[in-house]
């Protein structure tokens, strides 16, 4: 005799992380409950975000930013265009299984929460600056703002505090850059308020060490022939810095420094060539000319070794 249980509707269900209700659901708005949802039920099937907004009828640019939402608080993450479950969520709640629970409260800084839409209408609508605020920064961007944008604007100003000029000349650096989405101008807006940049002259500072830090970046990509190295990662600026606006190395040293690395390693290392250059800094090498006459005091009788010998440069100090 076989036996079955006819679950009916419970016969097709999907599993919800718990921390959606436990942590999101009081933030969470309603776009964003369904797109999470949707995703959760048909996370067997690829669908586009204009897909989704017609299943959902939700804008397409409404669905990115709850896709957005999710993935900024960790429940889903996105790799290679792929969405899947976050593992951090998964990582923590092993650690907490593991560890007894500690009774005091950490002081752990936490990334702001956007507004939901309601909350975002009702600020928008007892604030006249920041009505004016939200049509600059349209006009800005070239484009009318989604709920998900309005709502990222609401939360730089209203809980970041960013005052309404900080913010528009945020969203003109973004869009000079050519990085117009309101996760970079989300992410960058939350660090300028943690440093305090809030100032109109605090940005202009910024945007001056910014510009500076990129080209000293492209000064060095040219010389060691990185043509599609993409966006600098901030460790590759803060070698650039170092290199061309603390060392002020010129270019003919620094492509040296990129030859000995490359001919000793076979690849190009920059933590390689930063101890090169630094090699050379600490001991008051600044030229070619300087190399040379090290090497040649350095080498012994009858030494086959080059005047640009890796290993004699490296002991320089």
């Amino acid at each position: 005799m076989s036996v079955r249980i006819n679950l009916g509707k419970w016969g097709s269900v999907f599993a919800v992380p718990s921390c959606v209700v436990d942590e999101h659901i009081k933030i969470a708005g309603e776009s964003q409950i369904k797109v999470l949802l949707f995703l959760l039920k048909n996370s067997y099937k690829a669908y586009t975000y204009k897909e989704i907004g017609e299943a959902l009828s939700i804008h397409e640019a409404d669905v990115k930013d709850c896709v957005d939402f999710w993935i900024e608080r960790e429940v889903i993450a996105e790799i290679d265009g792929i969405l899947i479950p976050d593992k951090a969520n998964d990582s923590e709640t092993e650690k907490d299984e593991k560890k007894p629970q500690d009774t005091k409260k950490k002081n752990i800084h936490q990334r702001p929460l956007r507004p939901d839409i309601i909350t975002s209408a009702q600020i928008i609508n007892s604030d006249k600056k920041l009505q004016d605020l939200l049509t600059m920064v349209q006009n800005a961007l070239s484009k009318p703002l989604s709920s998900g944008g309005t709502s990222v604007i609401v939360m730089l100003y209203d809980t970041c505090g960013l005052p309404a000029e900080v913010i528009i000349m945020l969203v003109n650096y973004c869009v000079s850059i050519g990085k117009s989405d309101m996760r970079t101008i989300e992410r960058m807006g939350i660090k300028w308020a943690d440093e305090e940049i809030n100032t109109v002259q605090a940005v202009e500072n910024r945007i001056a060490e910014n510009k500076r830090s990129n080209e000293n970046w492209n000064r060095v990509k040219y010389v060691f022939g990185l043509t599609s190295a993409g966006s600098p990662t901030p460790k590759q600026l803060e070698f650039a810095d170092r290199w061309v606006g603390q060392w002020h190395f010129s270019d003919e040293m620094l492509r040296t420094a990129y030859e000995l690395n490359v001919d000793s390693t076979g690849k190009m290392s920059l933590p390689y060539i930063n101890k090169i250059l630094k090699s050379w800094y600490d001991a008051g090498i600044i030229t070619l000319e300087d190399i040379e006459k090290t090497g040649k005091a350095k080498k012994k009788n009858n030494s086959k070794k080059s005047s640009y010998d890796l290993d004699e440069l490296m002991k320089i100090q």
